[in-house]
């Protein structure tokens, strides 16, 4: 956790600075105040979900940009290195291949629903855009208005700041992948 909040604090100080941004002007933006700020900055305290996603839309930035390591001129990843993200009780899994990070306008993520497994979608800061390809089994998008169905070998893209679920509507596992895509 401590290596958490280190990694929260000096992303958050580099983001404030390259974006020329007193503490007043992030309060501001934010809705955070600004002694809450500083001792984010330093590492003094755990940022709640709530906080980081407050920061995010404030700083207009994904929430993953507050969690990044720095670039390596060589780095090497996959399922077996990261965390998944898991809800719906264990039918989804989420993980974070290659996470937001400065200069790089993009997540990846590869994902696995088993069959019901559902996950609302992340609805992102206006101007995102995910892509996606199906690599085994059916999966449902179903926006408002209206469902897609995209099977093995199928991919789209779509709106990610609009209200969406994800839904395995087939009899086997899904597995695909998302690329998504940032505005400048």
């Amino acid at each position: 956790m401590d290596n958490l909040n280190k990694l929260i604090a000096d992303n958050l100080k580099e983001m404030r600075k390259k974006k020329g941004l007193s503490l007043e002007q992030v309060s501001s933006l934010t809705s955070i105040s600004k002694s809450m700020l500083s001792q984010l900055e330093r590492g003094e305290v755990n940022p709640t979900i709530s906080t980081v996603y407050k920061l995010s839309l404030g700083l207009k930035v994904p929430v993953t940009a507050f969690t990044a390591d720095k670039p390596q001129p060589f780095s090497r990843t996959g399922k077996s290195e990261v965390t998944p993200l898991v809800g719906n009780d264990g039918k989804y899994r989420l993980y974070p291949i290659f996470s937001f990070r400065d200069g790089q306008d993009f997540e990846i993520f590869d994902l696995e629903f088993d069959e019901g497994g559902m996950m609302p979608g992340n609805r992102q800061m206006n101007g995102t855009r995910e892509f996606i390809t199906v690599y085994t089994g059916q999966l449902t998008l179903i926006f408002k208005d209206r469902e897609y169905v995209l099977k093995a070998g199928d991919a789209a893209s779509y709106n990610a700041f609009d209200e969406y679920i994800y839904k395995n509507t087939g009899k086997d596992m899904v597995t695909a992948s998302i690329v998504v895509h940032y505005p400048d």
